[in-house]
């Protein structure tokens, strides 16, 4: 029977990383963690990047891309590699999971980018270039540390050439601004910003300023929605955001979409989620939940086609455009 909510793309997802914390499989439905095989397909959520976390050192990259392969090797899991648009229809016509190798970060690949050219040829097809951090080609957004007046380097400047090249999807997300339009400076395709919000509704550094958010659309870019209660809500402090409200309702999360559908366009936005990674609110605490979040925003004002941009579209268009 065919679902009646849309088919979707998870922008970022750090399930991988929560199955080896939390003793878990992929294979099995459990009641910890957020994503598994049988809670995604049975609510269409057929995609997803599925980031390697860390990545901020040679090993990270080394065992996270061993460990990532074991997953994708194992027929238990119903996992598709996707490396070119077509897999997508593949996808599509099995009962799979397609999974696309993403990095949280760069830092753990060489200056040479020797190492970014091989994780290409094994399939990676998008890549973020800090987490909280700063490495030799940018500076993120730290959390807990005094912000750093640094952008891009001149490796970063390379690493974003390298990779819009190759055919890698550049991530702004975990960015510092410097870094952000450093980046946006030099790019010849779209980018994502696979998981963050709008910082005029909930003012901290790690989501996006409205000159950012209309920057990623004048370049045909996607941003996907953090359902990280730290990301949404307004309340928060920007100095200290590790007390925030888990009752945060999906009219927090509308907020969000709304302002940078209002700022730009429906084709802007997409769900990102950061499931498995960070502290989400009650109500989309399980994929589960996601049928009524979508529900609720049909109740709002935003049509099925608007749905299947937000779901799938946008972030398909994205790599249609850069995977080239």
């Amino acid at each position: 029977m065919e679902k009646s909510y849309p088919l979707t793309i998870l922008g970022h997802i750090d399930t991988f990383m929560a199955l080896k914390h939390q003793w878990r499989t992929f294979a099995t439905e459990s009641k910890k963690g957020i994503c598994d095989y049988p809670r995604m397909y049975r609510n269409n959520l057929r995609f997803a990047l599925f980031a390697i976390y860390p990545a901020a050192a040679p090993y990270h990259i080394l065992s996270g891309m061993d460990e990532w392969f074991q997953k994708i090797d194992n027929p238990n899991n119903h996992l598709i590699h996707i490396k070119q648009i077509d897999d997508f229809d593949k996808v599509k016509k099995s009962n799979s999971i397609g999974a696309i190798l993403h990095t949280e970060g760069a830092g753990g690949f060489d200056s040479e980018l020797k190492t970014l050219r091989l994780a290409y040829r094994l399939g990676l097809r998008s890549t973020g270039i800090t987490w909280a951090n700063v490495n030799q080609f940018g500076t993120g957004f730290l959390f807990r540390s005094p912000q750093l007046d640094r952008g891009l380097t001149a490796e970063g400047r390379d690493f974003i050439r390298e990779a819009q090249k190759l055919g890698i999807t550049v991530d702004v997300s975990h960015l510092n601004d410097r870094s952000f339009w450093d980046v946006m400076e030099i790019i010849e395709k779209p980018v994502m910003a696979s998981h963050s919000n709008a910082r005029s509704i909930c003012n901290i550094g790690r989501n996006l300023t409205d000159e950012q958010i209309i920057a990623i659309h004048e370049h045909h870019g996607v941003i996907g929605l953090n359902w990280g209660t730290a990301f949404l809500d307004p309340k928060v402090s920007p100095k200290d955001f590790s007390h925030t409200d888990p009752n945060i309702g999906f009219d927090v999360i509308l907020k969000h979409l709304d302002h940078i559908v209002e700022l730009t366009d429906i084709s802007t936005v997409g769900i990102g989620t950061d499931y498995d990674g960070t502290n989400v609110p009650k109500c989309l605490d399980s994929v589960d939940k996601m049928p009524k979040f979508y529900d609720y925003l049909l109740e709002h004002g935003y049509s099925r086609q608007d749905l299947e941009k937000i779901a799938f579209g946008n972030f398909y268009r994205v790599f249609n455009d850069t995977w080239k």
